[in-house]
């Protein structure tokens, strides 16, 4: 049985691919300055820019510690956050 070609509903031009689209993990949206001290066997950690303060016990919960807190007083999701420290 021969089908019409106007109203044939295949097409002859080749298929195209799927195209997969990339999903790109976070990128630092926002850097932040943030001052630290070391008092009473804790790091002080002062955000300027946000106007807040917080603690860590080890130096290495520095980092973290100040993007929780950038992500809670500005709403940028944390993985958006990043700080940087005057060493």
């Amino acid at each position: 049985m021969r089908t019409n070609p106007n109203t044939c509903s295949f097409s002859t031009r080749p298929l195209r691919r799927a195209r997969s689209h990339k999903v790109l993990g976070p990128v630092a949206g926002q850097c932040f300055e943030i001052n630290i001290s070391h008092e009473d066997g804790r790091w002080t950690i002062q955000i300027p820019e946000v106007g807040a303060a917080t603690k860590a016990n080890t130096r290495p919960a520095v980092e973290p510690a100040a993007r929780e807190c950038i992500a809670s007083h500005t709403g940028i999701p944390i993985g958006y956050i990043s700080v940087w420290t005057r060493d």
